[in-house]
């Protein structure tokens, strides 16, 4: 490592070396011990990079370098005071594609290269494909083309924008993608799937051996066309939701926006949005057989009515059409999405509900309890044909009020036990439930445990026990700290407390606040 050192300029001060293999809590607790208030110039920490790091997409960066960027995030030290002294003669586009990913401090890592050996382990596995790469078309808010909903949409396949659906399905780019599925290598689009199911937790991910990197007919839309929404829920961010856009741009500034969420507000681009629409809806035909509505918030999005109109003129009332809602408002602009409902055979709706009350009025801040309550109530009644379903986010905040409503509304027969689903959140890390201290892992364990063997032998059941399995094998407490930066951060605009809706979380608020308990 000594040696290793000379190959830098000698203008610049070494105060600390870390090498860039170590283990994250160590590099952690090295890179706190090494923060100052204020550096010098020429003063940089160095990190060493041997000769190698891991890849697990082909199309992304180094695993660590992701990591070492999260974690330069947490500890509050300026980028430019990092030096990566390593092998990687590619570093340099590395570093710039995990800022712009990553890191709200646009200022990139220092870095030099000594001459040596540097290896990239990509691995191969035997089923990566996914169906949705081949007949599936995702527009999302920012009218960017991706694989589907949860991939990563920092790594579009084109934008609608420029150029037309065909382009971009049978685009070059698009084709790599479909091959590179076909030869066992994972994407970085789907990297959110890849997770979940290396965690024994269930994706989205519809896998399938293709024959060819020939995309097939496009059969099923996922529209989403803007980000406007009227919530401001913890786990989201600007991409899905122009309030929480909006309210960024309050606290910090335009700029706070990272460039791959700067999606214009609804004032800005009604007109591209209505010319986009134009230009969706060519594919919503009499053949079209699956449709799903999702936002930003689609009952209060002008254009999914224009969609329902098109559905209604090619006469498609038996497709299946999908909904992901907040359920917050059932009418827009004097259109009732009821008496839109009413002309289709198969609606299935999934409320995003993950708790009752107040703590559900502060983990998705907009929403009015007796609100959703009332337009449960509504769609039963007048829409009985329509599969009502409860979509729950599983974080920490969570847990523990969703799983008293649940057992709440099966006792009451509002819903069984197969119109309760639950996805366990992965990001942001710091809300997962695998952030908990062990002494909440424990306690909480026995919850899961008790509403498991309450709730019998049923798909419900067993996805809690895969949240409880994820949750005690996976550590991610040095998170923490950002949860409560943040976390004070929007209490204090939204004049609300945690520890008044958790108290039973307040000792996590305050050491990671730094404060006694």
């Amino acid at each position: 490592m000594i040696n290793k050192l000379h190959f830098l300029n000698n203008d610049i001060c070494v105060v600390g070396e870390i090498q860039f293999d170590s283990d994250l809590n160590e590099i952690s607790k090295q890179l706190t011990s090494l923060r100052k208030e204020q550096f010098l110039p020429n003063e940089r920490i160095v990190i060493v990079q041997e000769n190698e790091d891991y890849y697990p997409y082909i199309d992304g960066d180094g695993k660590r370098l992701t990591e070492l960027q999260q974690l330069i995030n947490r500890v509050d030290i300026g980028n430019c005071f990092i030096l990566i002294l390593t092998a990687n003669t590619n570093i340099h586009n590395e570093i710039k594609n995990v800022n712009r990913e990553y890191s709200f401090d646009k200022t990139l890592f220092d870095w030099c290269i000594f001459p040596g050996e540097y290896n990239i382990s990509i691995p191969t596995y035997s089923n990566t494909a996914c169906r949705k790469l081949w007949n599936h078309l995702y527009i999302g808010t920012d009218n960017n083309i991706t694989p589907c909903c949860v991939a990563n949409h920092r790594y579009p396949m084109g934008n609608i924008n420029n150029q037309s659906v065909e382009e971009i399905l049978d685009s070059k780019k698009s084709k790599q993608l479909r091959q590179w599925m076909i030869d066992g290598y994972r994407i970085k689009s789907c990297e959110v799937c890849y997770n979940k199911e290396d965690n024994n937790l269930k994706s989205v991910r519809h896998s399938f051996k293709p024959k060819s990197a020939d995309r097939e007919k496009i059969t099923f839309l996922d529209v989403r066309l803007n980000n406007i929404c009227n919530f401001k829920c913890r786990m989201c961010s600007e991409y899905f939701s122009s309030s929480i856009q909006q309210e960024t741009i309050e606290l910090f500034g335009k700029d706070a926006v990272l460039g791959y969420e700067k999606i214009s507000l609804e004032s800005d681009n009604r007109k591209t949005r209505q010319s986009n629409l134009q230009k969706l809806l060519p594919y919503v035909t009499k053949n079209l057989k699956k449709i799903y509505f999702a936002g930003g918030e689609p009952l209060i999005t002008e254009e999914h009515y224009g969609i329902l109109d098109q559905l209604i003129a090619v006469k498609n009332f038996d497709i299946k059409m999908k909904y992901n809602t907040n359920l917050s408002k059932l009418v827009y602009k004097k259109q009732n999405i009821l008496d839109y409902w009413k002309h289709f055979t198969d609606v299935s709706v999934g409320a995003s509900i993950d708790a009752s009350d107040l703590t559900a009025e502060y983990v998705r801040h907009g929403t009015v309890w007796k609100d959703v309550l009332d337009n449960i109530n509504q769609i039963k009644s007048q829409t009985p044909h329509v599969n009502l379903k409860i979509t729950s986010t599983v974080s920490w905040l969570t847990l523990e009020n969703l799983m008293e409503l649940q057992t709440l509304w099966i006792e009451q027969g509002l819903f069984t036990r197969d119109q309760l689903i639950i996805n366990t959140l992965v990001t942001p890390t710091f809300l997962c439930i695998t952030s908990l201290p062990e002494f909440h892992k424990q306690r909480l364990s026995k919850k899961i445990e008790n509403h498991i063997n309450c709730l019998g032998q049923c798909q419900l059941s067993q996805n809690w026990a895969e949240a409880k399995n994820f949750m005690n094998n996976t550590n991610s407490e040095y998170t923490l700290s950002e949860f409560t930066k943040t976390t004070r951060t929007l209490d204090t605009h939204r004049k609300e407390s945690f520890v008044e809706i958790f108290p039973q979380f307040r000792d996590i608020y305050l050491v990671a606040n730094n404060q006694q308990v």
